[in-house]
């Protein structure tokens, strides 16, 4: 994504009301009822993203063939596919805490929900991506949408949008 079209996005999401991603909205709404079930699970999948933990990472998307994860412009389908190229993405497992890589992923804004229903959320936010090389720390932004369905088993991502933004070189 070029970095006019990133800043554009984290600028849109910067204008949203403190109220939509913070304050619930009105008491016993739908919208409130939406973000208490879904906080909790955002934390994990944050928690277990920043030790690299693929499969508690990917517990909270649905396994299914018709799954859809768009990352960077390429189309990942169904959830064995999304596996096989999220541990590509983090080869070698998980990380220690105490790591020098310790927290790679950071957030920066959000997540604003969107409630589209009883059953369907949105979720978008920015993440500040960290990755140590034997030579060099980079940083760059990911802005992220997820789609969540309220399923039998529970909230599920049925689909996801990744975009990163350029890397740079990092204090």
């Amino acid at each position: 994504m070029p970095a006019f079209h990133l800043f554009t996005a984290i600028a849109a999401l910067a204008l949203v009301p403190a109220s939509a991603s913070v304050a619930p909205a009105k008491t016993g709404s739908n919208q409130e009822r939406v973000r208490a079930e879904i906080m909790p699970l955002f934390r994990g999948m944050e928690a277990a993203a920043n030790i690299h933990d693929t499969d508690a990472h990917l517990a909270y998307y649905r396994r299914d063939p018709s799954l859809i994860f768009v990352a960077n412009g390429t189309v990942i389908r169904g959830w064995d596919n999304l596996v096989a190229q999220q541990r590509k993405w983090w080869p070698g497992g998980k990380i220690a805490p105490a790591d020098e890589a310790h927290e790679p992923y950071r957030l920066i804004v959000g997540p604003v929900f969107q409630s589209l229903g009883p059953r369907l959320a949105m979720l978008t936010f920015v993440l500040d991506a960290r990755r140590v090389y034997p030579d060099r720390v980079t940083r760059r932004p990911l802005a992220i949408s997820q789609l969540w369905e309220k399923r039998s088993d529970g909230w599920k991502i049925i689909y996801a949008h990744e975009s990163a933004g350029a890397e740079r070189a990092s204090n």
